[in-house]
Order: C-alpha cells, then sequence, then structure tokens
C-alpha cells in the first residue's frame, strides 16, 4: 500500500507538470526549440535561485522540524500534524499560492520599470484579495474540522480518539493560515525587487522561533503546542518581511489592508458561526464516512452562499473583483 501511495504522488506530480506543456504552447513557449546553454541572465538566476528555494520553503522547513519534535511525543503526534497540515494545504495552495503566482509576472513587470508605486498598489490588491478567500476557507475548516477529518480519514485504525487529535491540531495549524498566504505575496514582492538577502535572514529567525516555541510549547500542550508553533512562528515571518517591505518601500496602504482584512473577518466569523449551527442540524453525531458527505457538502455551499451575501452587504471590492475575474474567463 504504501509504495502504492508513493507511485501515485510521482504519477500525480507527472500529471501536473504535463497538464503546463499546453498552455505554454498556446503561449508560444515551446520547449523543443533549440536554445544555447549558456544565456546572459543565466548567472543571475543562478544566483538568485538558492536563497529563492530557502526563503520560499520556510514552511516545510518549520513542518521538517515539528516533525522531529513530534518524534519524542506520544505514538501518533506525527500523524495528527501531517493529515492536519494536508488539510491546511488544501486552501493555500489553491488560493493562496494560486494568487502569489498569478501576480508575480505584473510586480516584475513594474519592478523592472521603476514603478514603485505600481509595485505598491499591486501588492495592497493581492493581499487584500488573498486575505478576502483565506479568511473564510480558514473560519470554515475551524467550526467543520471534526466532520471533515471524519469524513476523509476516520475509518481502520484511525479512529475517533485519532479525529479528535487530528481535529485540535488542525485547529492551531488554521491560526496561522492566513498568514502562511500573506507570506506568499510579500514574498514574491521581494523577488520581484530582485531582493534575496531579507526573506532569508527573515527565514533564518523564523525557524530558530519555530523551533523555541515547538520545545517550550510541546511540553504542556503535546502535538497540539508544535502546531501552535508553526502558527506563532508563520506570523512572526510575515510581520519580519512586512517590516522590511515598509522600509524598502514606504507606505504600503496599511490602512486600507487592514480595513478590508477586518471587514473579511466579520465576516468569516458570521458565517462560521451560521456554519456552526448548521453542522448540529444537517450533521449526524455518530454519522461517519460517506454518510455526512451530503452534510458536510451543504454546509460548505451554504457557508460560501453566506459569506458572499455578507461581503456584498460590507461592500467589499473584492468580490467584484473575483466575479468579474470569472467573467473574463468565460
Amino acid at each position: 500500500l504504501a509504495m502504492w501511495l508513493a507511485a501515485g504522488v510521482t504519477v500525480g506530480g507527472a500529471l501536473q507538470l504535463g497538464l503546463q506543456f499546453p498552455f505554454m504552447a498556446k503561449s508560444g513557449i515551446h520547449l523543443r526549440r533549440p536554445a544555447p546553454f549558456w544565456h546572459p541572465a543565466f548567472k543571475r538566476i543562478a544566483g538568485m535561485w538558492v536563497p529563492v528555494l530557502f526563503g520560499t520553503a520556510v514552511y516545510q522547513i518549520n513542518s521538517v522540524v515539528l516533525t522531529l519534535l513530534a518524534s519524542l511525543l506520544p505514538q501518533g503526534s506525527i500523524s495528527y500534524l501531517y493529515y492536519a497540515d494536508r488539510l491546511v494545504q488544501f486552501p493555500l495552495g489553491i488560493f493562496g499560492i494560486a494568487t502569489a503566482t498569478a501576480v508575480l509576472p505584473t510586480l516584475a513587470r513594474q519592478s523592472a520599470a521603476r514603478q514603485y508605486e505600481a509595485v505598491r498598489q499591486t501588492f495592497a490588491h493581492a493581499l487584500k484579495l488573498v486575505l478576502f478567500i483565506t479568511l473564510p476557507a480558514m473560519a470554515g475548516l475551524i467550526v467543520m474540522r471534526e466532520p471533515i477529518i471524519t469524513l476523509l480519514f476516520q475509518r481502520g485504525a484511525f479512529d475517533e480518539h485519532s479525529m479528535r487529535l487530528t481535529a485540535s491540531a488542525l485547529l492551531y495549524y488554521c491560526m496561522g493560515l492566513w498568514a502562511f498566504a500573506a507570506i506568499r505575496i510579500v514574498l514574491n514582492v521581494f523577488y520581484a525587487l530582485q531582493e534575496t538577502r531579507t526573506p532569508v535572514r527573515a527565514a533564518v529567525l523564523s525557524i530558530a522561533v519555530n523551533l523555541l516555541l515547538g520545545l517550550i510549547l510541546m511540553g504542556p500542550m503535546q502535538h497540539d503546542g508544535l502546531a501552535l508553533a508553526l502558527s506563532l512562528a508563520s506570523i512572526f515571518n510575515l510581520g519580519l518581511l512586512t517590516a522590511a517591505l515598509r522600509r524598502r518601500l514606504g507606505a504600503l496602504g496599511g490602512r486600507g489592508i487592514c480595513v478590508s482584512a477586518g471587514k473579511s473577518a466579520l465576516c468569516a466569523a458570521a458565517m462560521g458561526v451560521c456554519v456552526w449551527a448548521e453542522t448540529l442540524w444537517l450533521l449526524p453525531a455518530a454519522g461517519k464516512g460517506i454518510a455526512l458527505l451530503p452534510g458536510v457538502a451543504a454546509c460548505a455551499l451554504s457557508g460560501a452562499f453566506i459569506f458572499i451575501l455578507l461581503a456584498r452587504a460590507m461592500k467589499l471590492a473584492e468580490l467584484q473583483i473575483l466575479v468579474d475575474s470569472v467573467r473574463k474567463k468565460k
């Protein structure tokens, strides 16, 4: 079984890569065309990729550190953290990383033209948008963490006790979900500015804080303390990066970002309360496996609908931006 799972990951990665080729060809990018081995930009790229990789992979490095610490805790702690992390990666990969990737070419173009005011505006726009999407996802995961974990994982040796311990880890991971996504935006601004040293320094400090907090919190909180340590270290990393970016570019539109994020948080909190009430009605207390799917899907869809209505009532501009983006793709 383990071999098949490993093979599935490899095949999935190959398919993910292969799906890019038709779209690259449509855009006029053909890898079969001959190209010289040495390009004038190769030296600059080669000098940047190591610090860029290190700065981008700080979340994964922190996760490895926590896994090593979790090996000192009771049996099962590593599994609880792993399953909780998988659920956090879903909205992070779909929304946070996708938004950061989409905005990078614009940031790079503006930076190359030294249009720093435009860079600041693009950064503020992307950060407000990613928080608008991530905060309700965070609220939904927190409220529905137990039925989601039961639906996806509770079978065989993964019993109700394992479900509850995984759910508690997911709760503390979710506290940092907004920071996990926001960091990607800030990092891409630095990379568009061709500044790699600052993210590396922030990453080193973040890893040190993660290790220190993990050692402090794993005693009283067990694996939950490790999940909380990662969230707090990520928030710390985001604070360092944002402060450094402000010193580099000047005012970043912090007031507008805070107002938008505050409205999104209020809408997400209200949505979370409504979804929590729905789970008491729609999800059976003793339900397991596929029997939970209709109720979980209904709660998720109604939660999205409620958030959209609240965002519309709060006149959040990010909602209209998303609607316009969807219409352009049709």
